[in-house]
């Protein structure tokens, strides 16, 4: 009895940190990139899970199509924010700039029409005022020398509070449109199972696993094995070198993006079929313990993430099944500090040095 409870909460790790891992990869393909955080990760990974929800209601309970509907959704969200949120921080050119304060107006008239189904004359012609009289401060901005200047010392951390306010627009536009209310996720997968050496096994977590394990390794040789994964390399490694040698940074970047969201939005249908609930909530936690997998596993090595992934899995699973469920959260942050106390570049991670 107590081996067959280890082995079916092994196996529960193992899709808890499978799931983690494929969120992480995202993390640390953009860090390997531009050395820094995408923290919006999180909420591209909710967009997914109920992107792929929408699209079973609308043309029945299928895993493919849900799987393509949330991907898409996902890539061109991740795409997004790269444009919006990043790319005007590393590229002074007047049409970036421009680009992301279109995107950003884009997100408030969203908003806007989800508060207000009818616009009445008053409310529509004080609302394109301000579109307006903000289109032309951003412009003069865009012309200003000074400004131009200063964009000269941005730092990471500019980066940072990009991306982090991304999030927080993503989530609250998440709860603007689809409301607080958790929804119920169809079964996409057929209930059968199996008995393995005496052990029940459902079919849902051999699939999920298998599944993860196969991205996985689709996405290492993509990286290692193709001209746009040399490419990759090539950037992460020097930027500038890459771009003397014909590559075009911005477009790798792009790439990595859409491979990180296309990876985070199966991650959210694969969380949605297995536990048959979704929430606008999951985005902040999921996203934070696959952070915690990425940092654990070397911030940057992708064999880290997914190792990183697995091993958080598993510990958080058997301390919920063997300690208490109230230690579930403490479990994941408690090997955060060991890790960034012991070994603070992680398992795969190596030191580098870099010029201030």
């Amino acid at each position: 009895m107590v081996f067959e409870t280890i082995v079916h909460q092994l196996l529960n790790g193992l899709i808890v940190g499978s799931i983690y891992a494929l969120i992480a990869l995202g993390y640390t393909m953009v860090y390997g990139i531009l050395r820094l955080i995408n923290f919006a990760h999180g909420e591209i990974f909710v967009v997914g899970a109920f992107a792929g929800l929408l699209a079973t209601m609308i043309f029945g309970d299928s895993f493919i199509i849900a799987i393509i509907f949330a991907s898409i959704t996902s890539v061109l969200l991740g795409l997004f924010v790269e444009r919006v949120a990043y790319r005007p921080l590393r590229d002074s050119k007047t049409s970036t700039i421009v680009f992301s304060a279109v995107g950003l107006f884009a997100i408030v008239f969203v908003a806007f029409l989800s508060q207000n189904t009818i616009f009445d004359l008053v409310t529509s012609i004080l609302f394109w005022l301000g579109v307006i009289l903000l289109i032309a401060i951003i412009v003069w901005l865009v012309r200003s020398k000074s400004y131009l200047k200063s964009r000269t010392s941005t730092s990471r951390i500019n980066a940072l509070i990009s991306a982090i306010a991304m999030g927080i627009v993503i989530s609250n536009m998440i709860a603007l449109i689809k409301g607080p209310d958790r929804e119920v996720y169809p079964k996409l997968i057929p209930d059968v199972m199996f008995d393995v050496f005496g052990i029940n096994v459902s079919l849902l977590q051999i699939f999920i696993i298998s599944f993860s394990f196969v991205l996985m390794v689709v996405l290492y040789i993509v990286v290692n094995k193709t001209k746009v994964g040399l490419a990759m390399r090539a950037v992460s490694y020097n930027l500038v070198a890459a771009k003397l040698m014909g590559i075009n940074p911005d477009k790798i970047i792009s790439f990595t993006f859409a491979i990180g969201s296309l990876l985070a939005a199966i991650a959210g249908v694969l969380v949605g079929t297995y536990y048959n609930i979704v929430d606008i909530n999951v985005g902040m936690m999921y996203g934070l313990k696959a952070f915690i997998a990425a940092v654990l596993g070397g911030i940057g090595s992708i064999p880290g993430a997914v190792v990183g992934g697995i091993i958080l899995g598993v510990v958080e699973v058997m301390g919920v099944a063997f300690i208490s469920p109230s230690y579930r959260d403490a479990i994941a942050f408690g090997i955060l500090i060991f890790i960034l106390i012991v070994k603070p570049t992680g398992l795969f991670g190596s030191n580098t040095k870099e010029k201030i």
